[in-house]
């Protein structure tokens, strides 16, 4: 069986429904029966080899502390302070909605803790105040998928144990992009607000209110800072920092807010552990496939394709850009990074492209699929959360879609946007 035919095999399971992992090994199962059974056996030896990496413990402390963080009451808090520094402006409380997603991201590191934690209040809020519902959903869609860029992140620290950069220096790659999305969602939002006629924020701010909202939000704004000022310095391993979130979240949640019931706490490792196992257990199948990549020298047949492009960096920038994002469309982004940053990354590399900002480029490209059909785990998220029709969200959401693919070709266009503070911190 051809590399053709097996991803063939793969997609056509995809679309038929089955499960990611079982696609994942169903197809490398079929490829091997047909090209070499002998290797069956040395499936499991490459799956375990594959999770043997010390960077990946991180990832089940860096969730349960976000679900930690998700079910403390921190949200609110956030939102209350976010309406405070916003103030009265036209379409204040949608630029609310993406400031509070913004701070929220650094405790929960997921697209769709964002939404779990923010989506209900922001869009039955917005349409109270008199936005379309489509709308105050699309935007907190649109600000949701900053939770897996800005630090601390699962899916960074997931593509750096792929592929073996610095999770300290992407981290602080990711920072000033983080923002940039932010600023892009609020683009959009200036540009529609006087057109649409949408309301006017009420929030009037006093020096008291302010600091009763920063003090109850400082906690909660601390933990990245914590986190990534611990990384940076060499004071504590990825591993260890997320050891760390998990204690912070439930000292913060549990003793200063006491917002964690024994009964609540279960409930919360029993999801963060589903997760954690569900994201392994996908894993272990990307590697498989992985390893038949290798197989097959499908770098040497994508590199063939590109050479056609010509040598000019952003023609190449380009189309790896176009390539993620259609990809994030149909798969999860975890399996596209997991699958094609192995493959994408040297002839990048060849090119001139900074390990960082490549990275940061794919992970924003597989994070905006996010939010993008057939698969779309955030847009089913928010429609079940708050009932809105689906052709209604997308509509509103194609504006913020097509501010952040211009966002990726600036990125790739300005290196230092993703280079610069890593560098000056030594990355």
């Amino acid at each position: 069986m051809s590399v053709e035919w097996f991803l063939v095999v793969f997609f056509a399971l995809v679309l038929f429904g089955v499960p990611m992992a079982f696609s994942m090994a169903g197809a490398s199962a079929i490829y091997f029966a047909f090209n070499d059974p002998s290797s069956f056996s040395l499936i499991p030896d490459k799956i375990f080899e594959g999770l043997d990496n010390i960077i990946l413990t991180a990832i089940p402390f860096f969730l349960l502390a976000g679900e930690l963080m998700n079910r403390s009451g921190m949200a609110e808090r956030l939102i209350v302070f976010s309406n405070l520094v916003i103030g009265r402006v036209r379409a204040g409380f949608a630029y609310v909605n993406v400031l509070a997603s913004l701070l929220f991201s650094g405790l929960t590191g997921v697209a769709v803790g964002d939404i779990a934690a923010l989506g209900k209040i922001e869009v039955n809020a917005m349409e109270k105040s008199g936005y379309p519902r489509g709308f105050a959903a699309a935007v907190t869609v649109a600000s949701s998928l900053v939770g897996p860029i800005i630090p601390p992140s699962g899916i960074i620290i997931l593509y750096c144990a792929i592929m073996d950069v610095s999770v300290g220096g992407m981290f602080l790659a990711a920072l000033i992009p983080g923002v940039l999305m932010g600023v892009a969602d609020m683009i959009v939002i200036a540009i529609q607000a006087k057109p649409r006629n949408f309301p006017k924020s009420d929030t009037v701010r006093t020096v008291p209110e302010l600091a009763r909202a920063t003090k109850d939000a400082i906690l909660a704004l601390l933990m990245p800072i914590i986190l990534i000022g611990g990384i940076v310095g060499g004071i504590m391993t990825p591993t260890e920092a997320a050891a760390v979130s998990v204690l912070y979240a439930l000292f913060v949640g549990g003793v200063i807010y006491r917002a964690m019931s024994p009964r609540k706490l279960l409930r919360t490792i029993g999801t963060a552990s589903f997760e954690t196992a569900r994201l392994l257990f996908m894993l272990g199948g990307a590697l498989t496939m992985s390893w038949i990549f290798a197989l097959e020298n499908l770098t040497g047949v994508v590199a063939d394709m590109f050479s056609g492009l010509g040598s000019s960096p952003l023609v190449l920038i380009f189309f790896i850009n176009l390539l993620f994002l259609v990809l994030g469309m149909f798969m999860e982004s975890g399996i596209a990074l997991i699958l094609f940053a192995p493959v994408v990354g040297p002839i990048a590399y060849a090119a001139g492209v900074d390990p960082l900002q490549l990275g940061i480029m794919l992970i924003i490209n597989v994070v905006v699929g996010l939010a993008t059909p057939p698969v779309g785990n955030v847009l089913f998220a928010i429609s079940s959360i708050v009932n809105v029709r689906m052709g209604e969200l997308i509509r509103e959401l194609i504006p913020f879609i097509a501010i952040k693919f211009v966002l990726l070709l600036i990125i790739g266009m300005v290196p230092a946007l993703t280079t610069a503070i890593p560098r000056a911190f030594g990355f």
